[in-house]
Parts: structure tokens; C-alpha cells; sequence
């Protein structure tokens, strides 16, 4: 009898714990499902708090009121930018929007702080067209260039939906436009003058061939040619490509999207591709620094100081 009363007993306790698990997965399902809705709204629906800023070449750059000087800058930085390596070619012919949002507090559901928003669109804005809203801290919407960074590394990623698959899985890592282009070019050059392998060396010594091979355009004849370059180096080497072609380089890169890498890039560039390569090349090495991290006399004078302390070290060993 004493079991069987047991038994009810933890039976009746179990109850509401069972039930509180229960209301937990729902109260938790109900707050996911909220979020996933306001996700999609936001990327189908326009923020009522933004209002166009100015239009620009087929631009339009929206954003919250007390953004509109910061919005024009980055529309101006934006559009050189853009026209710089794709020049007048949109992602589709449907348009696409691309929203940075900061500063916004949700709670089960409901909004609790007013966001900052940013706009670029590409006309015409349909139904069908790419829309992104992707989170940024608070700092990009107060800086011109990391807002710009933020909106090209979105509208890249865009371009390279419509590139041939070669030339996506090619890059690896994408065309990095969110990256600083300083940032990104001296990162190339520490890469091309700092790899190991025989291919690369010969690279930085100016043979094309295997610039070639440490790209992963051509395969080199030696045998012992060694490694590639890091993606982000192929990223740099399209985007000079790109640069060099002018206006219609990006048509040309995809109207070559039955050859191979070094024939898209080729065309792109407007050049044959061993002058393609030994250019952009010769670009990256121009940025080597005009001297070494240590000089002669920043030697000595460390030699000198280490000298000293060493010395004073072995007779304060010798008089304890």
C-alpha cells in the first residue's frame, strides 16, 4: 500500500513539472517563430522610420532622418566604388536592396528600441528583387567608409550570384569588398612576398607562369612547384583585373563564362593574361615598405642596449 501511495505521489509532482517544461518549449517556440517573422519582414517590407535620402545613377540611398549628410557620402562612396570594378552592370535585372541596421532591442516580439537604418537600392526595387538586411554595431552607421565596406561586401556577394560557377568556386572566399581595400592590398603583398613554395618565389621573381600556378590559374610544368596563395589574394588579383578592364570589364568576365579562370580574367583585364598577372604583380610589390622592420642603426642601438643590461646583469650576479 505504502508503494502504491508513493507511486501517486510522484505521479501528482511530476505533473506540473512535466506541464512547466511543456509551456517553456512553447513560450520558446513562440518567441523563435516571432523572430524568424520579424526576419522576414524585415527583409520584404520597408522600415517606415526611413525616407529617401538622394537618388544616383540608377541609386537610391535611404535611411533614418538624422543620417541624410552621412547617407549622401556613403551613396557618392558607394557608386565610385561600384563603378569602379563593375561599372553600370546591377546584380539583376529585378533590382536589390541592402539594409544595415543598428541600435535595434526586440522582446518577445516587440520592438523595445527605435533602429538606425541605411539604405542602398538598385531601381527597379520589385517584389523579386535581393533583399539584405544584415545586423551592424552601432560604430558602422558613424563611419562613411566601414557603412560603405558593410554595403559592398553585401552587393559583391550579390554580383558573384550571376558569376559562373568556375569563378565562384575559384575565389573561394569571394571578392572580400567589406574588407578596407589598404587593408586588403598590403595583406596580398605580405602573401606574395612571404610564400614559401617554389612557385611563389619564382612568382615575386617575376615569372608568370607560376604567378600563374600559385593562383590557382595554371598548373605550373615543375614538379616541386609547392602551394598556392591564400583566396584572398585570388580576390585581389579579379578586383585588379576588374580595375584594369575599365567600364566593360565585368560584361566580359561573364561573357567568357565557358572558358576557364585565366581566360575570364584575361578578358576582363583587356590584356593577355601573363601581362595581366605581372602587372598586378608588380602593383602589389610597389607596396613593400621603403626599409625592413629593423634598421643598421636601430640594430646597433639595440645590440648596444642589450649589451649593457646583460653586463650589469653578470656583475650583479657576481657581487650577490
Amino acid at each position: 500500500m505504502s508503494r502504491l501511495v508513493l507511486g501517486v505521489s510522484l505521479l501528482v509532482l511530476a505533473a506540473p513539472a512535466s506541464a512547466q517544461v511543456a509551456a517553456a518549449w512553447r513560450d520558446s517556440a513562440y518567441r523563435l517563430s516571432a523572430e524568424v517573422q520579424r526576419v522576414r519582414d524585415s527583409l520584404r517590407q520597408d522600415d517606415s522610420q526611413i525616407e529617401e535620402i538622394a537618388r544616383r545613377s540608377g541609386l537610391v540611398v535611404s535611411a533614418t532622418s538624422e543620417y541624410r549628410a552621412f547617407a549622401e557620402e556613403v551613396l557618392e562612396r558607394f557608386d565610385a566604388a561600384r563603378r569602379r570594378w563593375f561599372g553600370s552592370v546591377l546584380p539583376a535585372a529585378t533590382g536589390f536592396r541592402i539594409t544595415l541596421r543598428s541600435g535595434e532591442s526586440w522582446s518577445f516580439g516587440r520592438q523595445t528600441s527605435r533602429p538606425h537604418s541605411l539604405s542602398i537600392t538598385g531601381l527597379p526595387d520589385s517584389d523579386e528583387a535581393f533583399r539584405f538586411a544584415p545586423p551592424v554595431p552601432d560604430r558602422t552607421l558613424s563611419d562613411a567608409g566601414r557603412a560603405t565596406g558593410e554595403l559592398l561586401g553585401e552587393y559583391g556577394n550579390l554580383m558573384l550570384v550571376s558569376a559562373p560557377a568556375a569563378i565562384r568556386g575559384w575565389l573561394r572566399a569571394g571578392l572580400l569588398l567589406s574588407l578596407d581595400e589598404d587593408s586588403r592590398r598590403e595583406r596580398a603583398m605580405y602573401s606574395l612576398v612571404t610564400g614559401a613554395g617554389k612557385a611563389q618565389r619564382e612568382c615575386v621573381r617575376g615569372n608568370a607562369g607560376a604567378c600563374a600556378h600559385a593562383l590557382g590559374i595554371r598548373r605550373w610544368e615543375d614538379p616541386d612547384a609547392g602551394g598556392e596563395y591564400y583566396p584572398l589574394v585570388r580576390a585581389d588579383l579579379l578586383l585588379a583585373a576588374l580595375e584594369q578592364g575599365g567600364e566593360g570589364a565585368w560584361a566580359r568576365l561573364m561573357a567568357e563564362a565557358e572558358g576557364s579562370i585565366e581566360e575570364g580574367l584575361a578578358a576582363a583585364a583587356g590584356m593577355p593574361a601573363d601581362s595581366m598577372l605581372l602587372r598586378w604583380r608588380d602593383g602589389l610589390l610597389e607596396l613593400q615598405p621603403d626599409r625592413g622592420p629593423l634598421d643598421l642603426p636601430a640594430a646597433a642601438v639595440i645590440l648596444g642596449w642589450s649589451a649593457l643590461i646583460l653586463g650589469a646583469g653578470l656583475g650583479i650576479a657576481r657581487w650577490g
